[in-house]
């Protein structure tokens, strides 16, 4: 039986391989492209040949048609021919052609037809699938009037459709009850009374369809199934779309006279359907494709699954022919490359190392890598270092890593400028490369499971210092070292490190004796084997000791230089730390650990450790690096014919254009003072306004009309704000308006009372859905930014940057300049360090205020910031960086041209990219506004990036990066003025990327200690209530590289929770069940661990070996139709009836296993372990329901943006 499964199971990239390696689904595409492009207006081929996302009823439905046919074509071509055709939904016009009871031509223009009907009730309704069977669902919606059954699936399962509110309200009722209830991914309340305004119209434009006699059995999920077989014409295809689906009639039939069940979709959507109602009868049910596989190999799996083959379709002998034993697949790629090449090649690291196997590569200067294969049962060290709770490669391994290399490289092994930019975190295997040429050292490292596309991570990066400059002074022994301080011992180094999150050590070492002063610390320590890795362990841990009183778990983050030598045989030493002054929150230290010959085994200078925090860096980029989509809103507008009193505030014709509009259709206009609605309507003024003009002045108009309206003294207006086109961006006069987007999370942050929201109409004259769109939200605050286009709302979706690398990451050309405005700032210097990273050569730092003269620098009279700033620029230049220097006000038009002007009259090479980093904060409310405090807030990112972006055009710079802030997208209390501005820069990054630029407007939450984090403590705030956290400069860059292997415009630069990657389901079943009454409580929970690995891996496709037992199951990539049949298969293997739910209360195998077990035997014969199967707190429970949902769609933003 082929079952023809309805919407739903679209992903991009379906049927493209087939399209090269099966000629008959491609030529079943040809055959159908003229059709199709005349029944529903757009090209099948392309959509699948070009991997096109597909999105809204009137493209998905007619899409899957054609992949559907297409692929009942390819399983005829290899002799499996259906007995009988059943279709769900939308699949019956499938099954009718193919039956034969329609041509593809009728079929097509049935389904163009019906989907462009249903996509005009979108947003209005919404769908759920219910752990209920009919009788139960029945008598559960006689409380909900607005909820009607829309298909019977099985008999535990349910689909309900209606109001979105009330579909939400009997999800929480079911699912108080612990059973499975969740929306399903749709937007049409089809198969319920929300379809009757579209039938009459419906059966008018199909009633010349002349259906034929089915040459196939048909058997309906319209009408009953057993009987006559009905006539498909107009009137049945009104009946399809209305009433509910019976799915499990027509499958229960099916399945009394046939054994074989195939799906044909692009991915599997009804297979466990279809075995929960033929559970009792012998059966197969097989699946055709599976998203995000390879199509090709796994339609030959399915197909080579499928028993009964009928002669092939295609020339050949006649019958009979023998049934051949099926062949178990195992496909295995054995691709050859650079990438496994060098793999093949890995080795274990060396101890306390991270080097392995050695290459250099023939260039001149050569370049040496090691590579190695880390994991948790191959590190270089013997023991254990854990800093809240998470194994990490310690400090002392990655320093004698930089060390050793240099040493092979250079003949010594002392390195300077070193940065500590991303842990190493040992929780699966990674490889580890070690770079190393005539200057430099890096360390990074690849999880061993990514694809060979997938990224490297920068761990740590050192200059290898050069020859003249290795050589150190003799520091003779401890004497002169002041032990008269406050003594301490081994244990006390113990408590003090667990105390403030680390525990373990990495290597065995003990301390004798040591004493400390606030300035000075020395300790009699011994490593219990020869090695400088020991040593050097026990003097970082040690060290940080000499500031105890300091609560915070601090790591190493940067050291000036480090000189390692021989350490003593019997691995006896002192350890000399003395204490050098730093940043706030700073500890910064030299280190000497003295040979027996007086030379230092361990030499450290200006070593910093800095405060980690309680939460563990982000090991993957896309957990910070979002990108905003846009789908449909799921509020729910009122009816335009609900006017009410209205104030259009705003000097344009286009707010006169609209107030009449609004007029028209009901709404009295009356003044700010009285109208429930107040509507400002943009002005993007006249090109002779600068934009920094243009912003102040609507910022300035806002906060005027914010602050008279939180003063009225009736019930607060909905204020909300329109702008036009700045959702493209496409002309100036929308890039102008783009600085409100900012606004509206402000308002929403400052006076949610007052907040309606902001809708963005499109640029050109609005049509009159839109303006029925907008007349019918006004009086339902949505809160949020809103797109408005063909009478639909589209609202903000964060989604975390992922796929498959769409470009070449940015490198600098050394023959080419790269300007930073504002780098001569915290936040610029270390981007100008990025920009070396890429090979930039020659940089251009811009700031209001410049650095005293060279001959100063050394002055002890400069001010310790100023000091800082010298000596970034110093280490930029140590690595062969040209930097220049130029004191302006970046907003100045004049003050940029004459300094292009002098540069060009010096024959400086050219411009090639920019960083526009300059902008300062004002905190102030909007009801306290000083029109000439925003300005100049505003001045800086605005002005300037106006005047970068109009004397350098987009095609002459290979890159320019803007830098806003992430509050410019959920706003931040006292930020009207900042968050504008930023908003400003979303505008003009997306205008310029529409014209061939690679520009990028990049959203960033605060950076640890830097630029914005450390001067708004309010910022942090609203991090911490958003569930958010400031970020790392090392986060921040890593995060930066992956953007850049994207083609965005804007990218949301905050760490979100991650999202588990969907997974796909597999088969089986559980074997029979077995008597676990004989069984102890231990011994059931060994055999249950076991049993549920099976099962699990099974459906995840993966070996059992590598399914850890306690690793949660969404971060398996276990989604809620995979819980289905685990669920089914686990009650098959315990002969018990479960709950869809058991799966998030318990999530993961060692939990479930103890709930089942104390399910299995009496309460008190569970033991202990069973007991800690129990239900999770609540709030834990929440948090699991949102993460298996995070793996099932597409994630949702915060409250807009």
């Amino acid at each position: 039986v082929f079952v023809f499964s309805g919407q739903g199971s679209q992903w991009v990239g379906m049927g493209r391989r087939l399209l090269a390696d099966e000629p008959v689904f491609a030529a079943a595409v040809d055959e159908l492209e003229p059709v199709f492009a005349r029944q529903v207006g757009f090209s099948l081929r392309e959509v699948i040949e070009q991997g096109r996302e597909v999105s809204g009823d009137a493209r998905v439905q007619p899409v899957i048609m054609g992949l559907q046919l297409a692929l009942a074509a390819l399983w005829r071509s290899y002799g499996v021919v259906p007995d009988a055709v059943i279709g769900h939904s939308m699949g019956e016009v499938s099954a009718a052609v193919v039956a034969g009871a329609l041509t593809p031509e009728q079929g097509l223009r049935v389904i163009g037809v019906r989907s462009a009907l249903m996509s005009r009730q979108a947003g209005q309704g919404a769908v759920a699938l219910l752990e209920l069977d009919a009788a139960a669902a029945h008598e559960l919606l006689a409380g909900f009037s607005g909820v009607e059954v829309a298909g019977y699936l099985s008999p535990r399962q349910t689909v309900v459709a209606g109001a979105p509110a009330d579909v939400d309200a009997v999800i929480a009722e079911v699912a108080a009850a612990e059973r499975f209830a969740r929306r399903v991914n749709m937007e049409v309340a089809s198969h319920t009374a929300f379809m009757d305004p579209i039938l009459e119209e419906l059966r008018a434009e199909l009633a010349d369809i002349v259906p034929q006699t089915p040459q196939i059995p048909f058997l309906s999920t319209v009408v009953d199934p057993s009987g006559p077989t009905p006539v498909l014409d107009a009137d049945y295809w009104v009946a399809n779309v209305r009433q509910p689906a019976r799915v499990n009639q027509a499958l229960t039939v099916a399945g009394d006279k046939y054994g074989t069940f195939i799906e044909i979709s692009p991915h599997p959507i009804l297979t466990h359907t279809i075995d929960e109602n033929l559970d009792a009868v012998p059966h197969r049910s097989i699946g055709t494709l599976v998203r995000d596989d390879d199509d090709t190999v796994v339609f030959h799996q399915h197909l080579n699954s499928a028993d009964q083959l009928s002669p092939r379709e295609l020339p050949h002998p006649s019958g009979p022919y023998p049934v051949l034993p099926t062949t178990p697949w195992r496909h295995t790629r054995h691709w050859l490359d650079v990438e496994q090449a060098i793999t093949a090649a890995e080795s274990a690291p060396r101890p306390g190392l991270l080097l392995g196997t050695h290459i250099t590569v023939g260039s001149t200067p050569a370049v040496h890598l090691w590579q190695a294969r880390l994991a948790p049962a191959a590190k270089p060290y013997p023991g254990s270092h854990r800093n809240n709770g998470v194994e990490l490669v310690p400090a002392s391994v990655l320093l004698n890593t930089l060390s050793e290399a240099a040493a092979e490289v250079s003949g010594h092994g002392a390195v300077s400028d070193i940065r500590f930019e991303h842990p190493i975190i040992v929780d699966r295997p990674r490889t580890i490369q070690v770079v190393a040429d005539a200057e430099t050292v890096t360390v990074s490292s690849k999880s061993v499971t990514d694809d060979p596309a997938g990224r490297w991570i920068k761990h740590l990066t050192a200059r290898i210092t050069p020859r003249e400059e290795a050589v150190g002074p003799t520091v003779g022994s401890a004497r002169g070292v002041d032990h008269t301080g406050t003594v301490f011992g081994d244990d006390a180094v113990t408590s003090l490190w667990q105390a403030w999150g680390s525990e373990g050590r990495p290597f065995e070492w003990s301390l004798a004796s040591g004493s400390r002063t606030e300035t000075e610390l020395f300790a009699d320590v011994t490593a219990a084997s020869a090695g400088t890795a020991a040593l050097l362990d026990a003097a970082l841990h040690v060290a940080r000791l000499v500031d105890e009183a300091n609560p915070e778990l601090m790591v190493p983050s940067a050291v000036d230089e480090v000189r390692l030598g021989a350490a003593p045989a019997d691995g006896h030493a002192g350890v000399i730390v003395r204490r050098r002054d730093g940043n706030d929150g700073e500890l910064v230290v030299d280190i000497v650990v003295p040979g027996p010959d007086g030379t230092p085994c361990v030499d450290i200078r200006g070593l910093r450790y800095t405060a980690l925090g309680s939460s563990t860096p982000a090991d993957d980029p896309s957990s910070i690096a979002h990108v905003i989509d846009w789908e449909p809103w799921d509020g729910e507008p009122q009816s335009p014919s609900q006017p009410g009193t209205l104030a259009i505030v705003g000097g344009s014709s286009a707010a006169e254009r609209l107030r009449e509009q609004l007029t028209a259709l009901g709404h009295r206009n009356a003044g700010v003072a009285e109208a429930k609605t107040v509507v400002y309507v943009a002005d993007p003024g006249h090109a002779d306004e600068s934009d920094v003009d243009c912003a102040a002045r609507l910022a300035g108009e806002v906060a005027d009309l914010v602050a008279t309206l939180a003063t009225r003294e009736t019930r607060p207006p909905a204020l909300w704000l329109v702008t036009r086109g700045v959702h493209e961006a496409a002309t100036e006069a929308a890039v102008r308006q783009s600085c409100l987007w900012g606004l509206a999370g402000v308002i929403r942050a400052e006076q949610p009372q007052l907040c309606g929201g902001l809708v963005d109409l499109a640029d050109d004259e609005t049509a009159a859905a839109d303006v029925a769109a907008l007349a019918g939200i006004l009086g339902t605050p949505a809160k949020s930014v809103l797109v408005l286009r063909d009478g639909k709302f589209l609202a903000p979706a964060f989604t975390p940057l992922a796929g498959p690398p769409q470009r070449e990451p940015t490198v600098c050309q050394p023959d080419g300049t790269y300007l930073i405005t504002g780098g001569l700032g915290a936040l610029g210097l270390l981007m100008a360090g990025w920009l070396a990273d890429r090979g930039a050569r020659r940089l251009l730092l811009v700031g209001r205020t410049g650095l005293p003269p060279r001959r100063d620098w050394d002055s002890e009279e400069i001010e310790a910031g100023v000091r800082q700033k010298v000596a970034a620029i110093r280490a930029l230049e140590r690595r062969g960086v040209t930097v220049d220097i130029a004191a302006l006000d970046v907003g100045s038009r004049a003050a940029v041209v004459e300094l292009l002007a002098r540069r060009d009259e010096a024959g400086a090479p050219p411009i090639r990219g920019i960083i526009h980093a300059a902008g300062i904060t004002e905190g102030q409310l909007l009801t306290e506004v000083d029109a000439d405090r925003l300005r100049d807030t505003m001045w800086p990112k605005v002005s300037g990036a106006q005047v970068l972006h109009e004397l350098f055009a987009p095609t002459t710079l290979d890159f320019f990066f803007m830098t806003a802030a992430a509050g410019a997208v959920f706003g931040v209390p006292g930020q009207g003025a900042y968050a504008s501005a930023n908003a400003y820069l979303d505008g003009l990054a997306r205008a310029r990327h529409r014209q061939g630029c690679h520009s990028v407007s990049l959203d960033w939450v605060a950076w640890k200690g830097l630029g914005f984090g450390a001067e708004a403590h309010v910022v942090l705030h609203e991090l911490e209530r958003m569930g958010s956290r400031p970020i790392t400069p090392a986060e921040a860059f890593a995060a930066w590289d992956h953007v850049e292997h994207y083609d965005v415009a804007q990218a949301v630069m905050v760490p979100l929770p991650a999202e588990g990657e969907q997974g796909t389901p597999g088969a089986g079943g559980a074997g029979p069940v077995r008597d676990w009454a004989q069984l102890s409580a231990d011994d059931i929970l060994s055999e249950l661990e076991i049993g549920l690995r099976s099962i699990l891996a099974r459906e995840l496709r993966m070996p059992e070996a590598e399914l850890q037992l306690d690793r949660p199951f969404a971060e398996l990539g276990l989604n809620s139709v995979m819980a289905m049949a685990v669920r089914r298969d686990i009650e098959g293997l315990v002969g018990l009836e479960l709950s869809a739910t058991m799966l998030w209360n318990h999530p993961t195998t060692s939990a479930l296993a103890a709930h089942l077990t104390g399910k299995l035997v009496p309460r008190d014969d569970a033991g202990d372990d069973a007991a800690a199967g129990g239900d999770l707190p609540e709030s834990a429970d929440s948090v699991l329901n949102e993460l298996f949902d995070s793996v099932e769609s597409a994630p949702a933003g915060w409250d807009g943006i």
